[in-house]
């Protein structure tokens, strides 16, 4: 093997210099046997060619099931880097449709929003808000992507009751009762998810310092202290190594010290030992609540203890009486000096705050109003009172306080404070009322305490303005209700106006006919009036009094209002306590729109984001398990395959049974497995059980030739055939008890594997991208050893649209497998005589063996946005990846490899080196040693039916060719493939699957 490098047992290098222009060494998964195939295949020399392609990053790399392919080999692994001019190559085989236009306000982690054209030159280092919605809580997720471009479809308005509205592409997905639901399916009394909290704008902070060196050994002279130990020098260099040392106000840690400080004020509090002089800072709260705090003390550079719980009994001397109680107190702490001294540095008071002077940090003035929301809202989180309605009334609130205790000598800084307070709430368009006080209770010093208390607007107005603007930071209960107030409050004032708009009516028509208030009432009514059904309606004994008693045009609500405890119940339904809760659309009108319309894509599995108040989307080989043993089957699966070769068609050219309209081809090709699921043809958990959750939002239809379409034409829910198969197994052997378990499978259980791809329609669209990328190597420039290899930039136009049409392929293909697994579960129930459901059916995995995408990655230690080509490779995302579903966070991504068809299967998981390593990537079959034209020359006289018979499994297929062409002699040693990548450890073993069963076509 000249010029090869072996790495170790199991990876070998080629050198820069294998071919001329290499720009990357190529970096092959194999062993000593292997290797010898492998150099006499050629499969060598395209790896280095490869290692050509402008843009590649790190290796070009090849799998141990690597074969000659066109271009690339099959089996092999690229990822080029955009921003240095990397190319997507049809040779080496996808995102987001963008939607919403440009001044729709996006909803940032931090609570201020900005439009989503803003982000084109932010968006890598931002986040935003998501909701997961299988937990109903609001979190955060990072960006993957941003995308800008002119509609290729037609632009809707639409408007909710509330008055919320924006402006979409007609595909674009709302979060409604259905699940995501596109603009174009959304009609008139449809409801959509709302989040009511809106935040404030942005604006760019200054660059002004806060805090230097200076200030540090001012405070630390207070205390008393020298520079040794935990002192001056110590709590500089560890303020620095955070970059925390100058301070700015643009520094990207200040907003989380912001919340944090807000909380201190409140629920915390700091103080330094006396043995040592350690700084320990403490925080009082909630569980769930306290977990957000010490999520952001990380992000500042931290680390927080546990959550302590322990039991506290209390008593409280009052002016009235004693009262005493038992709590559970909640607490963390960050024991650091550094932390501790910047918090207090920064103005949060250190020790009893009851007994001392302190004030609003005066700094806080100079922070623009989306900053100073984050203290507020924090400090609220602690101290305001929650949302509560009026006793016995269910449709006023009591006014909001903000309390506080002080010691008689400190009353006056107490009320400085909270005019301070005041002040900035009012620079945010929030009134305020009075701060009172009263004599609260006898300490244990036996000193008197005093509570003040902030009194806000009780206004409808006020309170919107309130809960909307600033809200609840590190207080999830308060959070939820002051949403849910601001969408109540707003529904609540539309009436108001509507009934007085009716008095006037009303007054005018009594004027001007002369009617009576029956008559008017009639005219009124919903049937002959719908403009009229409001919150509450308008009964007769209004109109009376609008008549008789010249009733004034302010209104209360009616009597048959429902109240917020109601209103709560019916407008959170399936929400929980997210915040979300359901808003009717009003409106929807097509516009015309001559502008760029934007997306995003994100990390977190839900694909979601809040724009103008919406929750919007963003947003191979399959394997099915069963709860059926083998001994329940075995004596049956002849039968069984005679029933699914009827129902499953399958062969060269043959049709499918699911019939599709031009029309729903194309949303077939937008939409991939949701289109698939919203047609009855599965459900929602298979969505989730499939990479990309079955669709690539970058599919573009339009981008997919009328031949491509012709050939793609009713074959949707078809098998195909060459290596495409469908095959019944038992779990043979298991190797990792643990993951199995997460899987849901064990040993003699019985699973399908279904393996097809985009049939015709994909291999046209290949041909022709191949024939325009011709032309696109000189337009650029691109030098390739291979003209097999052509390619575009990434970012060039005939790169898109190939990405645009690849995507709709990738979309074809998750469809078509979900088609073909409906009718498999179809089969099975039927056979059985059960639902599919019964019989423990469910998908667990469905990755692509084809493809590109752009998916982030680390490029010497920095994250990257790569476009990685994966050609006859696997995906194997690691444990916790954001990608991959909830339930197989712990474990990994399952990996399917199948083998062939006399041999077994195997179900494995991916691993953190493959991510570091790999792209991501593992090997996707046994990979094949001969043609197909060689391999029926050698099984020329051979029966291969009754051969794969002999060892135990039915075989079903449309011609003998395919047999002979699939037999296990052409293909390499699957248990020898797998044994490679799980030792190399870009994958794990899990669990060899051994085959019953093959329908071939």
């Amino acid at each position: 093997m000249t010029n090869l490098k072996k790495i170790d047992d199991y990876r070998w290098e080629i050198p820069k210099g294998y071919v001329e222009g290499m720009r990357v060494s190529g970096i092959i998964y194999s062993n000593e046997e292997m290797m010898q195939s492998l150099e006499k295949e050629q499969v060598m020399k395209q790896i280095a060619n490869v290692a050509c392609l402008p843009g590649i990053v790190k290796h070009s790399f090849a799998m141990p099931d690597a074969h000659w392919g066109y271009g690339f080999a099959i089996g092999g692994v690229a990822a080029t880097d955009p921003e240095q001019g990397g190319v997507i190559s049809p040779g080496g085989v996808g995102y987001d449709i963008n939607c919403i236009c440009g001044n729709s306000m996006i909803l940032h982690e931090l609570g201020y929003h900005l439009p989503i054209e803003s982000f084109e030159k932010l968006w890598t280092k931002q986040q935003i808000k998501v909701f997961d919605f299988k937990e109903n809580k609001q979190k955060i997720t990072k960006i993957v992507r941003f995308l800008k471009q002119k509609p290729r479809s037609k632009v809707y308005k639409i408007t909710t009751k509330t008055g919320k509205n924006i402006i979409a592409t007609e595909d674009h997905p709302f979060y409604t009762k259905d699940g995501m639901t596109e603009l174009k399916n959304l009609s008139i009394e449809d409801e959509v998810a709302i989040y009511s909290f809106e935040g404030l704008p942005y604006e760019e902070p200054s660059l002004s310092i806060i805090i230097d060196e200076n200030k540090i050994k001012d405070f630390l002279l207070k205390l008393k202290k020298d520079s040794r130990g935990h002192g001056l020098e110590q709590i500089i260099i560890h303020l620095k190594k955070r970059n925390l040392l100058p301070l700015k106000y643009d520094s990207p840690h200040l907003p989380y010290l912001l919340k944090v400080m807000g909380y201190m004020f409140g629920d915390g509090t700091i103080y330094f030992t006396n043995k040592r002089g350690k700084g320990v800072s403490w925080f009082y709260g909630k569980e769930e609540d306290l977990e957000q705090i010490r999520e952001d003390i990380k992000k500042i550079g931290y680390n927080p203890s546990r959550i302590y719980i322990r039991y506290r009994e209390h008593q409280i001397k009052t002016t009235y009486s004693t009262y005493k109680f038992k709590t559970d107190e909640i607490s963390f702490k960050v024991v650091s000096s550094s932390f501790a001294a910047l918090l207090c540095i920064l103005g949060c008071p250190l020790g009893n705050k009851r007994n001392q002077d302190y004030r609003l940090p005066k700094w806080i003035s100079s922070l623009p109003l989306w900053q100073k929301r984050l203290f507020l809202a924090s400090y609220f989180g602690a101290e305001m009172s929650s949302p509560k309605t009026i006793t016995n009334h269910g449709y006023n609130f009591y006014s909001p306080i903000v309390s506080l205790n002080k010691s008689k000598e400190y009353l006056l800084s107490g009320k400085i404070f909270l005019q301070q307070i005041a002040s900035v709430l009012n620079e945010m368009g929030i009134k305020t009322n009075k701060i009172s006080q009263r004599k609260e209770q006898t300490n244990v010093d036996g000193k008197p305490s005093y509570r003040l208390r902030l009194i806000l607007s009780g206004s409808s107005e006020n309170l919107i303005d309130l809960y909307s603007k600033v809200g609840f930071e590190y207080n999830a209960k308060r959070s939820f209700l002051a949403n849910t107030v601001t969408h109540f409050l707003k529904l609540k004032q539309l009436m108001i106006e509507e009934r007085e708009e009716t008095v006037l009516q009303v007054q005018n028509l009594r004027k001007t006919n002369g009617w009576s208030a029956k008559k008017i009432h009639e005219s009124l009514s919903p049937a002959v009036n719908p403009a009229h059904v409001c919150m509450g309606g308008v009964n007769l004994r209004f109109i009376e009094r609008s008549v008789y008693e010249q009733r004034k045009t302010s209104c209360r609500v009616s009597e048959d209002t429902p109240t917020f405890s109601d209103f709560l119940s019916k407008a959170t339904e399936s929400l929980g306590e997210s915040g979300m809760v359901w808003d009717k659309v009003v409106a929807k009108e097509k516009i015309e729109f001559d502008d760029y319309v934007y997306d995003f894509t994100v990390t977190h599995p839900s694909h979601n984001f809040v724009a103008n108040n919406f929750i919007i989307s963003n947003c191979g080989i399959r394997l099915l398990k069963t709860n059926l043993k083998t001994e329940d089957i075995k004596n049956k699966i002849p039968a069984l395959m005679d029933a699914l070769f009827t129902n499953v068609p399958c062969g060269v050219g043959i049709g499918g049974k699911i019939k599709v309209s031009p029309q729903q081809e194309k949303e077939l090709l937008k939409d991939g497995s949701k289109w698939a699921v919203k047609q009855g043809f599965g459900v929602e958990d298979d969505i989730i059980n499939t990479e990309e959750g079955g669709c690539l939002q970058s599919a573009n239809p339009d981008k997919v030739s009328p031949r491509a379409y012709e050939r793609g034409k009713n074959q949707s829910g078809t098998l195909g055939s060459g290596n495409h198969f469908l095959e019944i197994q038992k779990i043979d052997e298991i190797y990792d008890e643990q993951k199995a378990k997460v899987f849901g499978i064990e040993k003699n259980q019985i699973t399908i594997m279904i393996h097809s791809g985009s049939r015709g329609l994909g291999h046209q669209i290949c041909d022709d991208s191949l024939r325009i990328m011709q032309k696109t190597v000189s337009k650029y420039g691109i030098k390739l050893p291979d003209r097999q290899l052509v390619s575009a930039p990434v970012d060039s136009p005939e790169g898109k649209d190939y990405f645009s049409a690849m995507a709709s392929a990738a979309n074809y293909a998750w469809c078509n497998r979900q088609i073909l697994m409906h009718l498999v579960r179809e089969t099975f129930g039927k056979f059985f005589g059960k639902k599919w459901q019964d019989l423990g059916m469910e998908l667990i995995y469905d990755v692509a063996h084809n493809i590109a995408k752009l998916e982030k990655h680390k490029v010497n230690g920095k994250e990257t946005l790569l476009c990685v080509h994966r050609k006859g490779a696997t995906r194997a995302f690691p444990p916790n990846h954001p990608d991959i579903p909830l339930k197989y966070k712990s474990i990994g991504q399952p990996v399917i490899i199948p083998g062939d068809m006399g041999r077994a299967s195997y179900l494995l998981a991916g691993t953190q080196k493959a991510f570091e390593e790999t792209w991501g990537s593992t090997c996707h079959g046994a990979g094949r040693t001969m043609s197909r034209h060689k391999a029926i020359k050698i099984a020329k006289g051979r029966s291969i039916f009754r051969e794969m018979e002999e060892k135990g499994i039915t075989v079903r297929a449309r011609n003998k060719n395919t047999l002979a062409e699939e037999m296990s002699e052409a293909y390499k040693d699957i248990n020898m493939v797998v044994d490679i990548v799980h030792k190399a450890g870009i994958s794990q073993k899990v669990a060899k699957m051994k085959p019953l069963g093959v329908i071939k076509g």
